[in-house]
């Protein structure tokens, strides 16, 4: 008896030791950030906790992501380029397909070495049919929604309500619940405190992994009120407002989840990603304020705006914190990083993998090149239906070299950040992506932003208004605001409504241009991109052979025919809709 005794306590202690070296995982989606929304660059909103994990961390400086939700999430979950998972657009929530499922996910892969998994938040990957959701793609528990957006306080999304409690793995049908309890309560807080709790409830004998999908800054824009009065004498632009305090309900949450790793002892062997899915929605239909400044495009674009994503890294035993990692890194390279992390080296994928780790140059603040190129993917909403969506805009990035084949798709202007703040005075009207070229010019001079050429124009009386050309960072003063028409300028008056744009020609087909930009010399794509194509034909002659290969193994989802969309299912308890798989 004590023999067998001392033989179990010698077994427990060898799975005990072979988890104490792994460190704790927290992977943080933020939803639809603009590169200028954080703390560490906007200096506008207030984000104490991210600017920690960057201060603490490293800030990638040079990483991509696709342009829009689902796409970014497969390459999260995979390591694989969207265009190989067939998830290359957004997952409508009557959609009968989602992530395959020969695809492993990193909650695959750290479950079998040991980790306890849990999913909290969006998901947004496919739920048609229950094989296709958190608990049966890895994930020990889930709680949040399956499809991609909804109000933050009903969780109403397309007439039926999505807000679920998966509470073990497989969790299906006669298992998952929905979470009418939390009907009413802002997902936010929900999503924090629904990680707080597994934080809390966690056993320690096996690490941790938790994966915190936030809907936050996704539209709506919806947040307490007590947080948009947080800007009310630092924010005079209502929406921009309204988004800064939708951030910092974000962020504060991440703070409580920062104390509950800390008092429950799993902080100090922490690795933490904090990543965004892709760029923020500017001039599109979702935009609620985000800005990408100084960067063309957003959300839907493959503009730098649009797929030059905000992510920061942080690791025990990192060699420099507070620095910038400037290698080219994607979001398909944090399944091979965190498995390095968690000491998962030597493995076999079924699929090839895309993705590349760069754990050991993230801990060391640098070091070689980990790609050769990455796939920046195509511009999404720009296809008819049922349309190839690699032939309206697909782009890859080569060193200093960025290769868009048919355009970057919408939104393609600049937008600056609604930064005025209520206390300035003698403000001028502005627009942005408006430049006008009629009137007089008064007078020219080189300036850093708009508010160098309205505090000039204020102080002359003849000025009317002026253009300020983004490209040029130069002010030509007007003493009439005329002739406007869109492009890379901001263009203010002194008096009256801020200048618009005359009608534009009508939208023709989608461009069949090769564009080309040095993201050295010009990174945020000022120089006409068909100009430098010209100027560099052996460039785009590479770039167009690189990218035919590329596409020889794209793939694009489809619906499943044997599984139609029958309408949303009634619960039986409430009568009331709900979002379920169907198949």
């Amino acid at each position: 008896g004590v023999n067998m005794a001392s033989k179990y306590m010698l077994v427990l202690a060898s799975i005990v030791l072979a988890h104490a070296d792994k460190p704790n995982i927290l992977m943080v989606v933020i939803d639809d950030l603009g590169f200028d929304d954080v703390g560490f660059r906007s200096h506008q909103i207030k984000t104490p906790t991210v600017d920690q994990i960057a201060k603490d961390g490293i800030i990638l400086d040079s990483y991509y992501v696709q342009d829009v939700c689902s796409p970014s999430r497969s390459t999260f979950m995979t390591g694989r380029y969207a265009m190989h998972t067939s998830i290359v657009d957004w997952i409508p929530p009557q959609s009968a397909y989602g992530l395959p499922l020969n695809e492993v996910t990193l909650a695959d892969k750290l479950k079998a070495n040991g980790y306890d998994t849990h999913a909290v938040g969006k998901w947004h990957l496919g739920f048609y049919k229950w094989e296709m959701t958190p608990t049966f793609r890895g994930f020990n528990s889930f709680l949040g929604f399956y499809s991609g957006g909804e109000d933050y306080f009903t969780h109403m999304t397309s007439g039926a309500y999505d807000f679920r409690r998966d509470i073990s793995p497989n969790c299906g049908k006669n298992c998952s619940q929905p979470a009418f309890d939390l009907d009413g309560t802002y997902s936010t807080i929900a999503f924090s405190d629904a990680a707080v709790q597994v934080i809390q409830q966690h056993d320690k004998s096996s690490p941790l992994f938790l994966y915190l999908a936030y809907q936050a800054v996704h539209a709506p824009a919806e947040v307490p009120q007590s947080y948009v009065d947080a800007y009310n004498s630092t924010i005079m632009d209502h929406r921009r407002r309204v988004f800064a305090g939708m951030l910092s309900c974000m962020d504060e949450g991440l703070g409580n989840v920062t104390a509950a790793l800390q008092a429950a002892g799993l902080f100090d062997n922490l690795v933490t990603v904090f990543t965004t899915d892709n760029g923020g929605p500017t001039t599109t239909g979702d935009g609620v304020g985000a800005s990408n400044w100084p960067f063309k495009g957003g959300k839907h674009s493959i503009w730098e705006g649009g797929v030059h994503g905000t992510a920061v890294f942080r690791a025990t035993g990192m060699q420099q914190r507070g620095a910038h990692y400037g290698n080219l890194m994607h979001g398909v390279d944090w399944l091979p990083t965190l498995c390095e992390a968690a000491g998962i080296t030597n493995w076999s994928s079924p699929l090839p993998l895309d993705g590349r780790s760069h754990y050991k140059n993230l801990l060391a603040g640098s070091g070689p090149q980990m790609h050769p190129y990455v796939v920046l993917g195509n511009s999404t909403d720009a296809c008819k239906d049922n349309a190839n969506e690699s032939s309206c805009g697909f782009g890859i990035r080569v060193g200093e070299w960025k290769f868009l084949r048919h355009g970057g798709g919408i939104p393609d202007t600049w937008i600056p950040p609604a930064n005025m703040t209520c206390g300035d005075s003698g403000a001028c009207n502005e627009s942005t992506s408006v430049c006008c070229p009629g009137g007089n010019n008064l007078d020219d001079f080189n300036a850093t932003s708009s508010a160098d050429c309205c505090a000039a124009c204020q102080k002359n009386e003849k000025c009317a208004g002026y253009t300020y050309n983004l490209g040029e960072k130069k002010c030509w003063m007007k003493d009439k605001v005329e002739k406007c028409v869109s492009g890379a300028c901001i263009a203010g008056a002194k008096n009256g409504d801020a200048p618009k744009p005359g009608p534009g020609p009508a939208p023709g087909p989608v461009s069949n241009l090769t564009l080309l930009f040095n993201l050295t010399t010009d990174p945020h794509e000022h120089v006409d991109g068909v100009t430098t194509a010209a100027a560099n034909e052996d460039v785009v002659s590479q770039m167009n052979s690189l990218l035919d290969t590329v596409l020889e193994t794209y793939t694009q989802a489809t619906n499943d025919p044997a599984c139609p969309f029958p309408g949303w299912e009634t619960d039986p308890k409430t009568g009331r809709k709900i979002m379920s798989p169907w198949c």
